[in-house]
């Protein structure tokens, strides 16, 4: 009998010992989930990739997205496939992931699309994307190749991957204007600031390779003319500054 009720008296014993542990565990979670857990700082944001437009433009474009989100302090109640779709929407963001990072870190890493130049349009400068796309993103112009014309921005990608087997030019061209939607006219460095024409015809790849030709063996880019027309190429015509042609 005494042996029953010493046994009797373990299990109670147990039974409400285990019973207050889970008390306290349900109330520690409980204080805890009220209070501070999962309380969000303000989110981390990593770029993949170099931002090829202004830093601190495309940072406060994010930053006036992001801070509606904000409103919700616990990581846990932030909707992020919405904030991932909204970011996407911006026009220099190529793809974005946005992460719980647990306990209270949102994290926010982004691949902005690279600008391979800018299109001047209407008083504004807009980025072109290696895709050929202009982004809808004005920014202060600061230098990069500058594009002129319709459908100019469909055509760079094409004209600077050729130029890149000619470095010289390319490092001497700032910017090119498609004329009526077919042929390009270059605009490069010169001995002066007013710079020189390049007429090119409408397949420009034999031009641009005339052009190389001509500055290796008689340093024509570095003479003192306005224009090179290399629209016919058995009559190439060169101006001189202050004169009609030669």
């Amino acid at each position: 009998m005494r042996e029953f009720f010493f046994k009797f008296k373990f299990i109670c014993l147990t039974f409400f010992a285990s019973i207050s542990v889970l008390l306290i565990i349900l109330l520690f979670r409980q204080k805890l989930v009220s209070d501070d857990a999962f309380k969000m700082t303000y989110p981390e944001v990593v770029f993949v990739n170099k931002v090829s437009i202004d830093k601190d433009v495309a940072v406060s474009s994010l930053r006036d997205l992001i801070t509606p989100f904000l409103e919700q302090e616990k990581l846990l109640e932030v909707d992020i496939r919405t904030l991932s779709s909204q970011i996407e929407e911006l026009a220099w963001v190529e793809n974005v992931a946005v992460i719980r990072d647990f306990p209270n870190v949102l994290k926010i890493m982004i691949k902005s699309k690279n600008v391979i130049g800018y299109k001047a349009f209407d008083g504004n400068y807009l980025p072109v994307s290696e895709n050929g796309e202009v982004l809808n993103f004005p920014v202060d112009y600061e230098g990069g190749f500058l594009i002129f014309g319709d459908l100019s921005e469909e055509k760079l990608p094409d004209l600077l991957n050729f130029l890149k087997s000619y470095p010289n030019l390319l490092n001497k061209t700032v910017g090119a204007q498609l004329i009526n939607g077919l042929r390009w006219n270059l605009y490069l460095y010169s001995v002066d600031e007013d710079g020189i024409l390049v007429k090119l015809d409408n397949s420009f790849y034999d031009g641009i390779k005339k052009l190389e030709e001509l500055d290796l063996l008689q340093g024509i880019l570095s003479k003192n003319i306005s224009e090179i027309d290399l629209r016919d190429l058995d009559k190439i015509l060169i101006k001189q500054r202050g004169n009609n042609g030669v």
